[in-house]
């Protein structure tokens, strides 16, 4: 077929894209456009593999991949052959809510091109690191013994190694105050479930994590938001509210900011912490980018001498999503609580997971990894905030880092149209209703500036603001 000795590889799909997502993408998008007809039969795996230099498990992964997305089908040992009618995903307006962006996004079926995502995209993950570290693992004796539950706290040479990590950035505490957890998501909610009972107000950022308020909803608890600025929570609006809803706790990111990437300045670090001094209010700073950020940037677990802090932190933002290991630092009293409810949902976490990071950590290579990776960030973030303007979409701030940019059209437009818009052309966007309590209204959207190398996205972007732009 003279179709498959395109350079499509190099001219029509962002360098960024793995070679198995530009090989499944290419052909999905030739089958819609009507250059590969239904009935036709493609190459064989080993053609595939040959015409384009992959192996024969990446071929075959390829086209398992487009049967599952219901654009080719095998036929008893006589290979693939394209469909009658693709069965393409189906988005109604009751698909864009926060469940829809926690659950689907992350399936086989949703978009291709994931700018709204928020995990470090794969050319990112600490690859090397965790192959080096399995390696050490299959070839020790420590198989056996990390099968087991192992200390409900988690392993402590990881909690060691975290202690002296948080020392680099004037961050004290001790073993004993730290409990690993199932990523940060379970570090949210052990921490909630510690410091709240049912029917308890919680004080969010608003526009703020957007799992947090599914979180809170599952637990029964009621979030009120705090306006949200460049420099961080409106401290005058948080006293007010805090004066009048007497709220337990707040729930906030003081380093680079889930959506908006900013940081909250010392400023608003210092009058919070002495709202939360005055008022009794606990606050619970996820602040699971920090080591994305230069360790000069305050933070309100910096130089904390207060019980009323929790500290939640995460390896998966630096060393890759899948790994699943979080943390939380709290007072004794919070911490023994943080423990009870570990063991009655999950018992222990895995100590597997945990080796691999403590070898990272001790290799000495993950303070190289992160000043490489913040660089990258830094690049990134000023080409897709550049991308983004020649677009036609306004960028609310530009980050000195970190994943995100929150940006939305020059002009007022339905976000949940253009999210289904952009699905229907293979794109996942996150409109910023979702990133509100009660998806109250919104016209800005998160981008990831690691999911965002891709010419297509931009062509949707220029052709929505050539259209609308003037209505």
């Amino acid at each position: 077929m003279p179709l498959f000795h395109s350079p499509f590889l190099q001219s029509e799909l962002g360098e960024k894209d793995t070679l198995t997502n530009r090989l499944i993408q290419f052909i999905q998008r030739n089958i819609e456009q009507g250059h590969i007809v239904p009935g036709e039969r493609l190459p064989s795996i080993r053609e595939l593999a040959d015409l384009y230099s992959v192996s024969h498990v990446t071929a075959a992964c390829v086209y398992n991949k487009l049967s599952e997305n219901g654009y080719v089908q095998s036929k008893n040992r006589s290979g693939y052959y394209v469909t009658k009618q693709p069965i393409l995903p189906s988005y109604t307006q009751s698909s864009f809510n926060p469940d829809w962006l926690l659950q689907h996004a992350y399936e086989d079926t949703s978009p291709h091109i994931k700018a709204g995502g928020g995990w470090l995209s794969e050319q990112q993950i600490f690859t090397s690191s965790i192959q080096k570290s399995l390696k050490y693992i299959a070839q020790s004796h420590l198989i056996p013994s990390l099968m087991e539950y192992g200390d409900p706290a988690g392993l402590r040479l990881l909690r060691t190694d975290i202690r002296q990590l948080l020392e680099r950035r004037n961050i004290h505490t001790t073993e004993s105050a730290i409990t690993l957890t199932h990523g940060a998501s379970q570090a949210l909610e052990l921490s909630l479930r510690a410091c709240t009972q049912p029917g308890d107000i919680v004080l969010v950022d608003d526009p703020g994590y957007c799992n947090l308020y599914l979180l809170l909803e599952n637990l029964n608890l009621h979030a009120v938001g705090v306006p949200y600025t460049k420099e961080g929570p409106d401290t005058d609006a948080l006293l007010k509210i805090q004066q009048q809803t007497k709220a337990c706790v707040m729930v906030t990111t003081s380093v680079l900011h889930n959506p908006t990437g900013t940081c909250t300045s010392l400023d608003k670090i210092n009058k919070i912490k002495e709202i939360s001094k005055k008022t009794g209010l606990i606050l619970i700073e996820d602040n699971i980018f920090l080591d994305l950020a230069p360790v000069s940037q305050p933070c309100l677990s910096r130089e904390n001498k207060s019980d009323n802090i929790l500290h939640i932190g995460s390896f998966s933002k630096t060393i890759g999503p899948g790994l699943r290991v979080g943390y939380i630092i709290a007072s004794p009293a919070i911490t023994q609580k943080i423990l009870s409810y570990k063991m009655s949902i999950s018992l222990t976490t895995p100590q597997i997971n945990e080796m691999i990071v403590h070898n990272i950590l001790k290799s000495g290579l993950y303070i190289t990894h992160l000043s490489d990776l913040r660089e990258q960030l830094f690049q990134s973030q000023k080409n897709v905030s550049n991308a983004l303007k020649s677009s036609g979409l306004k960028v609310y701030s530009r980050p000195m880092g970190g994943l995100f940019i929150w940006a939305r059209f020059a002009f007022d437009v339905s976000p949940l149209k253009i999210t289904q818009m952009a699905a229907e052309n293979n794109i996942l966007l996150a409109p910023g209703y979702l990133f509100r309590p009660n998806q109250a209204p919104s016209q800005w959207f998160r981008f990831n500036v690691t999911l965002s190398y891709n010419k297509k996205l931009y062509s949707f972007l220029e052709n929505i603001t050539r259209t609308y732009s003037h209505k």
